[in-house]
């Protein structure tokens, strides 16, 4: 990966450059924005002797405020490449197997999932933080579901893989929309609300009287106050019509306000999903799904900016003597919900697909960023066979990982995976579910060739009991066993990962039971690889031929030193190393 973390450092001393110029540049504009305010000043004292002075001091006023504006979008710049400067440096760390500037998905951990928390998805180190460069709340959602279940057919396996494998090729784009997506202050429920927004009803737009009375009362009250400096008779009528338009607003106050407590605090949110939305539309691009999602985002950009702008027009109503006498004059209050309430009747609709374009766009640069970090993992062939064949499969998550090339399927369906403590029965029961949550998501594996079909993955390997749920380890053991079984007796085809079952019962009692439940699953469909120090299980290899196939890791001790190459070898294992390794550290005697 020395290609790629180049590449990294080299962006991120490139933003670094970057950065530095934009730091001095506002330095300069806020230290010439000091000297102007101050000449502004000293120019409005002036003016009061030389009356050219109050024209050099409008002068400096309009300079000021440029330069406040300048200022502004320069420090918008300096937080996005400070954004840039980060997220390449965390890329330089994640091809060293440091994930830790990435969020982790603690909040998705489930115990009682299926397989998920037996295959190290959610948490620190997991999948789920290693793939993900998602910054919206629904994005991370979005990931932590695929990441929980698969996709349902080969072709949009496929398509998810074209758009993966486009997106890997355009790092700038990825890397900008993370950047800004970092941006995001989200909050809890501002997804949610924004949804229920778009559902409330308008209680001002689609009524014509209103329609009406928006445009005639101001221009009438504006009118009437303009005459009555000219016309004193008319000052009586002026003040008639202000304080109208006061109770017009103040019958409707409690509306209004709820309505701005409702979408007041949105206006920031609301220009950043803009922003992101605009880097979607802007990008050309090819594959299918990132063309259908750019697509959606068209003018979505631009519609953001506006319901960020009605918004912060809304906000200026808490300024005291700003909405008296905006209020009085041009009914300000009405003006704002009503165009808000436009917005949202012509633009609404739209809402939920712009928002799930930025929310599934986040998960295919997250795949996009995988690839492209991964240049030597492949794509899966998905097939509609009953078999998952894996040439030099690896654990995608260990630097130093060993590969092991795997068939199961065509005819053997169940392999008895035994061997010794440490050996690397475990790590390869989750190697081979963690390439398969890659592979059903439309991700790149690690390994030289894989195959395998749309299939679930069911495990049992960290099962605990539960105080809570008032369950004992074993009774938790055998409710996901028989959660399993059930699914079988519904022709659900399954692929199934146990690690040492039955734990929490005497030795004899374990084996027949294991025995059993092997011979159970013989009979429905399904794909199983049972991790196991029984070698007994071995046996079943001879009952069922056509079935069951051994397979083994063994440690080398040799010259009183233990090792282990964990490399998957066909037979059942011959060297145990419990008792080895007991004596070694002075547990037991060495007789």
């Amino acid at each position: 990966m020395t290609e790629q973390t180049d590449f990294y450092k080299k962006r991120r001393d490139n933003f670094s450059v970057q950065l530095k110029h934009i730091k001095s540049r506002i330095n300069r504009i806020s230290n010439l924005r000091l000297v102007l305010a101050l000449a502004a000043i000293a120019l409005v004292y002036a003016g009061f002797t030389q009356p050219y002075a109050f024209y050099l001091a409008v002068m400096a006023g309009a300079g000021f405020i440029w330069l406040v504006l300048k200022h502004a979008k320069l420090f918008a710049e300096k937080t996005h490449l400070e954004n840039l400067v980060k997220l390449n440096d965390a890329e330089v760390r994640a091809l060293q197997g440091d994930y830790s500037f990435f969020a982790n998905g603690n909040e998705f951990i489930d115990p009682h999932h299926p397989y998920t928390h037996d295959l190290d998805i959610f948490g620190d180190g997991s999948l789920f933080q290693a793939l993900n460069r998602c910054n919206t709340r629904q994005g991370k959602m979005q990931l932590a579901e695929r990441l929980s279940t698969h996709l349902p057919t080969i072709e949009s396996i496929a398509h998810h893989q074209e758009a993966v494998q486009e997106l890997s090729g355009l790092p700038d784009f990825c890397q900008h929309v993370q950047a800004s997506g970092m941006e995001l202050d989200e909050q809890p429920n501002d997804h949610a609300e924004l949804l229920e927004w778009v559902k409330h009803p308008s209680f001002l737009y689609g009524k014509k009287f209103y329609k009406y009375v928006l445009v005639i009362i101001p221009m009438l009250t504006v009118a009437l106050v303009v005459s009555a400096f000219f016309i004193p008779e008319l000052k009586a009528f002026a003040v008639l019509a202000v304080m109208a338009q006061w109770i017009l607003s103040g019958t409707h106050l409690k509306k209004i306000n709820a309505f701005h407590e409702y979408i007041g605090r949105k206006k920031n949110i609301l220009e950043k999903y803009g922003r992101l939305l605009n880097y979607l539309q802007q990008e050309n691009f090819t594959s299918r799904l990132m063309t259908e999602h750019s697509g959606k985002a068209k003018e979505a950009g631009q519609k953001f900016k506006e319901l960020a702008s009605l918004v912060s027009w809304l906000n200026a109503r808490l300024n005291f003597m700003t909405n008296l006498v905006v209020n009085g004059l041009f009914l300000y209050d009405f003006q704002c919900v009503y165009r808000l309430e436009k917005w949202r009747e012509e633009h609404g609709a739209n809402l939920v697909t712009w928002l799930e374009a930025i929310r599934d766009t986040e998960v295919l640069i997250s795949l996009g960023t995988w690839h492209f970090n991964q240049p030597d993992f492949v794509f899966p062939n998905i097939h509609d066979t009953l078999s998952v064949k894996a040439e030099n499969m690896g654990h995608p998550l260990l630097q130093e990982h060993v590969s092991n090339t795997m068939l199961a399927g065509n005819p053997h369906r169940l392999l008895i995976i035994t061997g010794a403590n440490m050996a690397g029965k475990s790590t390869f029961l989750r190697t081979l579910g963690v390439n398969m949550v890659l592979a059903l998501n439309g991700a790149p594996v690690c390994a030289t060739s894989f195959e395998c079909p749309i299939i679930a993955i069911r495990s049992g390997m960290r099962t605990a009991d539960s105080l809570k749920d008032h369950q004992s380890y074993f009774y938790a053991e055998l409710t996901r066993l028989k959660s399993i079984v059930d699914e079988l007796k519904n022709e659900k085809p399954l692929l199934i990962l146990l690690d040492e079952i039955l734990k929490g019962t005497n030795s004899t009692d374990k084996q027949t039971g294991s025995v059993a439940l092997v011979q159970q699953l013989i009979k429905y469909p399904c794909l199983g690889l049972i991790a196991t120090h029984d070698l007994a299980l071995g046996d079943l290899a001879s009952e069922y031929p056509d079935d069951v196939i051994n397979y083994c890791f063994e440690p080398n001790m040799e010259s009183d030193q233990l090792s282990f190459d964990y490399k998957l070898k066909p037979g059942v294992a011959q060297k145990m190393n419990a008792t080895f390794l007991m004596k070694k550290m002075g547990i037991i005697p060495d007789a």
